[in-house]
């Protein structure tokens, strides 16, 4: 498994994003899919919601190359920063 990863500054804010190979279900050894997770942080080192110092975004759609995988992940965190963090 390999992973790849982006920081993007959206002051206040850094999104870090994670992406990583995941092998299709019963074909193990075939890494032909990806998936993206992104962690949301402060500048300023600041909770980024209520006490909590890093907002998670878990994994997202599978996707056959990393570049959308990792676009998905961005998106996924601007909507949050955008929404304000839902639960």
């Amino acid at each position: 498994m390999s992973s790849l990863q982006m920081e993007v500054d959206a002051p206040p804010y850094r999104v870090i994003v994670s992406v990583r190979t995941v092998a299709p279900p019963g074909l193990p050894g075939k890494t032909t899919n990806y998936v993206a997770q992104a962690m949301i942080t402060r500048l300023d080192g600041s909770s980024v919601y209520e006490t909590c110092p890093i907002y998670h975004i878990y994994d997202g759609d599978t996707f056959i190359d990393s570049q959308s995988a990792m676009r998905d992940g961005e998106q996924r965190a601007r909507d949050a920063i955008k929404t304000g963090f839902p639960r």
